[in-house]
This record gives structure tokens, C-alpha cells and sequence, in this order.
């Protein structure tokens, strides 16, 4: 007998989580699987995304962050050196955190890292970015830092929220530019507004899901 539903179609946007540096940060790496056109969000050290952007096939358009954290933008300079064809986004407002990239690097016993072109974009809040036939939503969600922002594709139900929403945890506040309140804001308003299927990439971690999240988290809940 023939089975009576339709086989679900493929997504077009796939996502590739590489876990780098000595904070297990994850790096990811979104394509369009129509066009295989690719974005790289959160490079913390450049030369296992190089590997993985080869091993995929992919063509790299643009290298975006969610915040200026060291362990999340110290491989960024040498991956636009190795991609320079590919366009880097930043978020609007992390000045202060981006300005201490060195200092941080010190602190942790980490490399300097190399410094950033001049970005083609400063990431505002409701920027579409196109990644092929893929178009990511910004989001602007203050409270980990002054700018940082996530990147939703809503066709598909995914987001990645780099450093705000964890599974069963949330981001730190206690560091420049950070702020408890704020935190709580952006991920009652900005994230658990969003459908419960929607799949949370996070910046460190296992992925989840906002519904699980809303309802699970024990430091915000919905």
C-alpha cells in the first residue's frame, strides 16, 4: 500500500554546529541547500570552519557574530583573510566588547587575534541577511552584551542565539555591557514569542527548543 502522507520536504536551510576553542564555543555554519551558498556566525578559531566550509562544497557569502566575545570572533580576522570575498556583518553597538578583543586574548592566554576588516554591515535590529534563497531575521537581544543580536530563519524554525539562551541556562551578566534585566527582556519578548518547535542553536552546548526552554528554563520562563 502506498503511504498516505507526503514525505516531508527537505529544509532548505541546514545548519552545521562545530564546537572550537578551549570554551567549546560553537561555531555554525548555515547553507542554503538550493544554492549552497553559505553564512559563518561566531568563528572563534578559523581553521577547523575552514576544514568543515571545504568539506561541505560550500561558497562562503557572508561571516557574521552575535556579540564580540573573544571566544567568539578571535578566528574571524583570519577566516575573512581566507574567504576574502565573503562579507563580514557585525552588530551595531559592540563597540565596547569588539574594542577589548585583545585585552580579553590576554587574559585568557589566547593568541592575538587578527584584526577585523572594516565590516560592509553594523547589524540592526529587523535586518534581513540573504544567504542564498534563505532570508535571516535579526533580532536585536541585549543582556549578554550591549548589541548582541540572533539570527532567525522562520521558514525553517531556526534560530541561533549565540551567547543569551542556553539549554536549561541562560547568558551571563556579569561582564561588560551586560545586564539581568535586559536578558530577561529580550528572552521573554524576542525568543519565547517565537513558535515552541523553533530549533535554538545555542553558543555553547546542546541545541533546544524554545518550547522546551519557555517551560524548562529555571532561571526565565515564559
Amino acid at each position: 500500500m502506498a503511504p498516505s502522507g507526503k514525505a516531508k520536504a527537505p529544509e532548505m536551510l541546514q545548519i552545521h554546529t562545530i564546537p572550537v576553542t578551549a570554551f567549546e564555543q560553537n561555531c555554525t555554519i548555515l547553507v542554503c541547500s538550493e544554492t549552497k551558498k553559505a553564512a559563518v556566525i561566531d568563528c572563534g578559531e578559523w581553521h577547523p570552519v575552514l576544514r568543515q566550509i571545504e568539506k561541505l562544497g560550500v561558497e562562503v557569502v557572508a561571516i557574521l557574530a552575535t556579540h564580540g566575545h573573544v571566544d567568539h570572533v578571535s578566528g574571524m580576522g583570519d577566516l575573512c583573510a581566507a574567504l576574502p570575498d565573503a562579507d563580514l556583518m557585525i552588530p551595531d553597538g559592540e563597540e565596547l566588547v569588539f574594542g577589548m578583543l585583545n585585552e580579553s586574548a590576554a587574559m585568557y592566554g589566547l593568541a592575538t587575534p587578527r584584526a577585523l576588516p572594516e565590516p560592509l554591515r553594523y547589524l540592526k535590529h529587523g535586518d534581513p541577511i540573504h544567504i542564498g534563497e534563505v532570508t535571516l531575521a535579526v533580532l536585536h537581544c541585549p543582556g549578554h552584551t550591549l548589541g548582541h543580536v540572533v539570527f532567525h530563519d522562520a521558514a525553517s524554525a531556526q534560530i541561533v542565539v549565540g551567547d543569551v539562551l542556553f539549554k536549561g541556562s541562560i547568558g551571563r551578566t556579569d561582564l561588560p555591557g551586560g545586564s539581568w534585566e535586559q536578558l530577561q527582556h529580550s528572552i521573554r519578548e524576542q525568543l519565547y514569542t517565537l513558535p515552541a518547535e523553533t530549533r535554538v542553536f545555542c553558543g555553547h552546548g546542546p541545541t533546544t527548543t524554545i518550547g522546551i526552554e519557555a517551560q524548562t528554563n529555571p532561571f526565565v520562563r515564559a
